[in-house]
C-alpha cells in the first residue's frame, strides 16, 4: 500500500526528480502495533538529509499525523514503513528548480522473514568486491542513490551468507550492505568512523548511547579489514532486525561472546 502527497496511489510523475536523478532521501522504520520505533531519531535524520540537499522537509507534527492516518488503513500488526521525500517535479538537468514542491511518499511493506538462527546462533558474512566511495557531503544521510549497495548485494545469492562487509578504497571497513558493524577486542567495543563514507544508522546511534549509559568503553576509528578480522566478537545492526552476531567472515570464525550478548540484552530491555 502506498500514499503519495496524502492520496492512496502508487503512481508518480515521470518528471519527479526521485526517478530522474535519485534526488531525495528516505527512511525505513519498524512499526509494531502501530507504534513507530525510534521515530524521533528517524525524523531527525530525515530532516538532516533534507537540509543537506536543500529540500523543504515536512514539519514533524504534520508528517507524523499523515503517517498515523495512513498506517491505520492496514490490518498488519508488524510491518516496515518507508518514507521518501523527493525534491518533486523538475525539468531536465542537474540544476535543481528553486520553487519545486517536495513529493511525500509513504509505503507499507511486509515484515522480513529473517531466519531465527540469525539471532540465536549468528550469521556468516563475506567481504564485497564493490568498494564504497568517499563523499563527506553525502555520508551519514540516506539519500536515494543506492547503486553501490545494489551492486554489492548482487555479488552473492547464497542463502548461507546473510550480509557482507563494504570497504572504502583504502581497505577500511565502513559498513555492511544494509547494516552498521561493530567489533569487540579485550572487552572494548569498536565501530568504524563513517565521517567520509557510510550511513549513520539509527540502531548504531542507539547502541552507542547504550554503551555510554552503561559505562562500556567504545572507540570510533578507522579500522582496516586486517585489523577487523582480529577482533574477538563482531556484530551488525540495523533498525529493522536489531542486532545479528557474526560467527564467520570468509574463513575466519568469531565468538558469539558475552559482550555481544550484553548489548543484545540491553537493547531488548530498552525496547520493552
Amino acid at each position: 500500500m502506498f500514499q503519495i502527497n496524502g492520496k492512496l496511489t502508487n503512481k508518480i510523475s515521470i518528471e519527479d526528480r526521485a526517478i530522474q536523478y535519485g534526488d531525495g532521501v528516505f527512511e525505513t522504520i519498524a512499526v509494531k502495533e502501530k507504534l513507530l520505533e525510534f521515530w524521533k531519531e528517524h525524523y531527525q535524520r530525515l530532516n538532516k538529509g533534507c537540509k543537506i540537499l536543500k529540500i523543504k522537509c515536512p514539519k514533524e507534527l504534520f508528517l507524523r499525523k499523515e503517517i498515523n492516518k495512513f498506517i491505520k488503513k492496514t490490518k498488519k500488526k508488524k510491518f516496515v514503513l518507508k518514507i521518501i521525500i523527493s525534491r518533486g517535479i523538475g525539468g531536465r538537468g542537474y540544476n535543481p528548480p528553486r520553487n519545486s514542491k517536495p513529493t511525500r511518499i509513504l509505503g507499507i511493506y511486509d515484515w522480513p522473514n529473517y531466519p531465527e538462527i540469525n539471532f540465536t546462533k549468528g550469521i556468516i558474512m563475506d567481504v564485497c568486491k564493490t568498494r564504497i566511495s568517499s563523499q563527506p557531503f553525502l555520508s551519514q544521510i540516506k539519500h536515494l542513490n543506492r547503486l553501490e549497495q545494489i551492486i554489492a548485494r548482487s555479488e552473492w545469492q547464497s542463502k548461507t551468507i546473510s550480509e557482507s562487509i563494504m570497504l572504502d578504497f583504502n581497505d577500511n571497513v565502513i559498513e555492511g550492505t544494509m547494516s552498521n558493524i561493530f567489533g569487540v577486542k579485550k572487552n572494548i567495543f569498536y565501530t568504524p568512523n563513517i565521517k567520509f563514507a557510510g550511513i549513520e544508522g539509527i540502531m548504531r546511534g542507539v547502541i552507542l548511547k547504550l554503551l555510554k549509559k552503561n559505562k562500556e568503553k567504545y572507540i570510533i576509528k578507522k579500522i582496516t579489514l586486517k585489523e577487523f578480522l582480529k577482533f574477538d566478537e563482531i556484530f551488525v545492526s540495523n533498525s529493522i532486525f536489531g542486532i545479528w552476531p557474526v560467527i564467520k567472515i570468509s574463513k575466519k570464525k568469531f565468538l558469539f561472546g558475552k559482550k555481544t550478548k550484553k548489548i543484545i540484552s540491553l537493547l531488548s530491555s530498552r525496547m520493552t
